[in-house]
C-alpha cells in the first residue's frame, strides 16, 4: 500500500506542476483562445487520468481509499467533455475545473482524517489545505459566467493557488506515510 499511496502523490505532485505553469502561461498569454487553453487542460485531465488508472491496474488492491480507477475515470472523462464542447467554454470550464478541484480535495480530505486517527498533528494544516481548495471549486461552480478575460486570469489564480496548495498536502503526507498507512491496514 506504500508503494501505491506513494505513486499516487507522485502523480498529484506532477499534475499540480503542469497546473502551475498553465496558470502562470494564463498570466502571461492572456490573448491565448479559451478553446486553445481548454484543450491544453482537458489534455492534463486526460493525462492525469490515464496515469492514475495504469497505476491502479499495475498495484491493483480493492483499497477504498485509494481508488486511482475511478478518479482516472473521472479525469478523463471531464478532459473528453472538455475536448467535445470547446465551443461553450466560457460557461462551462470553471464548472469542470471547480468539480475536479473538489474531487481531488476531497482524496486529500480523506487522507488528513487518517492523520487525525493516529493523532498526528500534521492533520490540521492538511485539512484546512483541503477545505481552502473545495472552496475554490465551489466558488468556480457558482459563478461560471465570468467573462473571457477574467475567466484567465481566476482560472490561472486558482490553478495557481490549488496547485501550491496540493504540494504542500503532498509533501505532508508523503512525510506522514508510515501513519496513513497504519490507518488502512
Amino acid at each position: 500500500m506504500k508503494s501505491k499511496f506513494t505513486k499516487m502523490m507522485n502523480i498529484s505532485f506532477i499534475t499540480s506542476i503542469l497546473f502551475i505553469i498553465l496558470g502562470v502561461a494564463m498570466f502571461i498569454f492572456t490573448n491565448v483562445k479559451l478553446e486553445t487553453l481548454a484543450l491544453v487542460i482537458a489534455g492534463i485531465f486526460i493525462v492525469n487520468g490515464f496515469a492514475n488508472m495504469i497505476d491502479d491496474y499495475r498495484i491493483f488492491k480493492p483499497f477504498y481509499f485509494f481508488d486511482g480507477f475511478t478518479s482516472g475515470l473521472l479525469s478523463i472523462m471531464l478532459g473528453v467533455i472538455i475536448t467535445m464542447n470547446r465551443d461553450s467554454v466560457p460557461l462551462f470550464l470553471p464548472m469542470v475545473i471547480g468539480l475536479w478541484f473538489i474531487i481531488s480535495s476531497t482524496f486529500k480530505l480523506r487522507m488528513s482524517l487518517a492523520l487525525k486517527d493516529t493523532n498526528n498533528k500534521a492533520w490540521i494544516p492538511t485539512y484546512l489545505l483541503s477545505l481552502v481548495t473545495i472552496v475554490i471549486g465551489l466558488l468556480l461552480i457558482i459563478n461560471p459566467s465570468i467573462g473571457s478575460l477574467s475567466i484567465k486570469v481566476i482560472l490561472g489564480s486558482a490553478f495557481i493557488l490549488f496547485s501550491i496548495v496540493d504540494i504542500i498536502e503532498v509533501y505532508i503526507f508523503k512525510k506522514n506515510i508510515k501513519a496513513i498507512v497504519r490507518v488502512f491496514e
